[in-house]
C-alpha cells in the first residue's frame, strides 16, 4: 500500500467515526502483542481500518491471507530470477577463469616451448580469439546494464505519471472544495460543487478509491468539517509532491550512475579493441620474425592484466547483484513473518470464537 492510499484510508477512518464491534475490538487488544517495527505497525493499523469500516473478521482473515500469499509468490519469483541471473554470471566467471589459466599456462611455456613460427601464429590466433569472447562477454554485461536501466526508467516514468495524475486530481479536488467551502457560497452551489467532484472522482479513480469515498462523505457534512478534510487533502497532495521531489532526484542519481558505468565499458571496450587491433596487426607483422618467444610473451604481459581486470569487474558485478538480492530476501522474510503472526492470531481468534457460538447454541439447545 502506497503513502499516499494509506494517508487518505486513515484521513476516511476519521471522518467516519465509525466504532468497532466487541468481537473486534477484542482482537484489535491481541495485536499489541506484536513488535513495534514499522511494517507491523501499518498492518495493524491496515486491519484497524478494515475492522472499522464495518468489515468482519472473517474478511480480514481473508485480506491477511491475501497478503502472505502476495509475498510468497514475491519471493518465490525473485528467487527464480535470482538463480538464473546467478547461473549467467558464473558461466562468465568460469569462461574467463579458464582464460585466464590459459593465458598463465601459455606464458608459462611460451619461455622453453614456443620455437617456430607455426607455433606464434597459432598462439596469436588463440588469443585473437580469446579478446573477441572478452568483448562478446563485455557487449553482454552491458546489454545486461542496459536493460536493466531501461526498466528500471519505464518504471520511474508510470511512478511519476502516477504521481502526477494523483496531484493532478487533488489539486483539482482542492480547488473546487476551496469554492464549497466558501462562506459566499450558497449551500445549494455547495452541494453541486461537490456532488461534481465526486463525480469526477468517480470517473478518474473508480467508485471504491479512498478519494472518491472521501469525497462522497463531504457531502454529508458541513462546512468546518470539509474544510478540515480540504486541509487534510492538501497535506496529502504536498505529501506526495514531496515523494515525486524524491523521486526524481533518486532518478537523476541513478542516470549518473549509468552514465559513468557506461563511461568505464566503453574504456575497457577500446582498450580491448585496440589490443585486438594490435594483435592482428602483430599476426601480419610476425609471420617473418625471429623473436617468436618474446614476442608472445609481450603479448601475453598484456592479456593477464585485462583478463583479469575483466574477471575482477564480473565479479563485483555479481556480488553486487547477489546483496542486492539478499537484502530484499531479508526485508521480505520479516515481513512475511509479520504478517504470518497476524495470520495466525486472526485465524485463532475467528476459531476461538466459533466454538464459544456453538457451545453457546448447543447449551440453549
Amino acid at each position: 500500500m502506497s503513502l499516499i492510499r494509506f494517508n487518505i484510508l486513515a484521513l476516511t477512518i476519521g471522518v467516519c467515526l465509525s466504532a468497532m464491534t466487541p468481537q473486534a475490538s477484542l482482537l484489535m487488544k491481541s495485536f499489541h502483542q506484536f513488535g513495534q517495527t514499522p511494517y507491523s505497525d501499518q498492518l495493524k493499523e491496515l486491519v484497524q481500518i478494515k475492522l472499522e469500516t464495518g468489515g468482519q473478521v472473517d474478511e480480514v482473515l481473508k485480506l491477511i491471507q491475501e497478503l502472505l500469499d502476495s509475498l510468497k509468490q514475491d519471493q518465490v519469483d525473485d528467487d527464480v530470477a535470482h538463480s538464473r541471473q546467478m547461473a549467467v554470471f558464473d558461466q562468465n566467471i568460469n569462461e574467463l577463469e579458464d582464460d585466464l589459466s590459459r593465458l598463465n599456462t601459455d606464458l608459462a611455456n611460451a619461455n622453453v616451448l614456443i620455437q617456430t613460427l607455426a607455433e606464434l601464429l597459432v598462439i596469436l590466433r588463440e588469443t585473437i580469439l580469446t579478446y573477441e569472447k572478452q568483448l562478446a562477454i563485455l557487449n553482454e554485461q552491458e546489454q545486461f546494464i542496459r536493460n536493466a536501466r531501461a526498466a528500471d526508467i519505464k518504471a520511474y516514468n508510470r511512478r511519476v505519471e502516477q504521481a502526477n495524475k494523483v496531484i493532478n486530481a487533488l489539486n483539482l479536488i482542492i480547488e473546487k472544495l476551496s469554492r464549497a467551502v466558501d462562506q459566499q457560497t450558497s449551500e445549494q452551489d455547495r452541494q453541486a460543487i461537490l456532488t461534481q467532484i465526486h463525480a469526477e472522482c468517480h470517473e478518474q479513480f473508480g467508485p471504491n478509491h479512498p478519494v472518491t469515498i472521501l469525497i462522497k462523505l463531504t457531502t454529508k457534512f458541513d462546512v468546518p468539517t470539509v474544510q478540515r478534510i480540504l486541509e487534510k487533502l492538501v497535506q496529502i497532495r504536498d505529501g506526495a509532491s514531496k515523494s515525486l521531489s524524491e523521486d526524481i532526484a533518486a532518478e537523476e542519481v541513478a542516470s549518473q550512475n549509468f552514465d559513468t558505468s557506461m563511461s568505464e565499458i566503453e574504456t575497457l571496450r577500446k582498450r580491448l579493441s585496440t589490443d585486438l587491433e594490435n594483435l592482428n596487426q602483430q599476426f601480419n607483422d610476425k609471420l617473418n620474425q625471429q623473436k617468436i618467444v618474446l614476442a608472445q610473451k609481450e603479448q601475453l604481459l598484456i592479456d593477464i592484466p585485462i583478463t583479469e581486470e575483466l574477471l575482477q569487474l564480473t565479479k563485483e558485478q555479481q556480488e553486487q547483484y547477489h546483496q542486492a538480492y539478499v537484502s530484499r530476501q531479508t526485508q521480505r522474510q520479516s515481513e512475511i513473518e509479520v504478517v504470518q503472526k497476524a495470520y495466525n492470531l486472526v485465524f485463532d481468534h475467528v476459531d476461538s470464537v466459533k466454538k464459544s457460538e456453538d457451545l453457546t447454541a448447543k447449551f440453549n439447545s
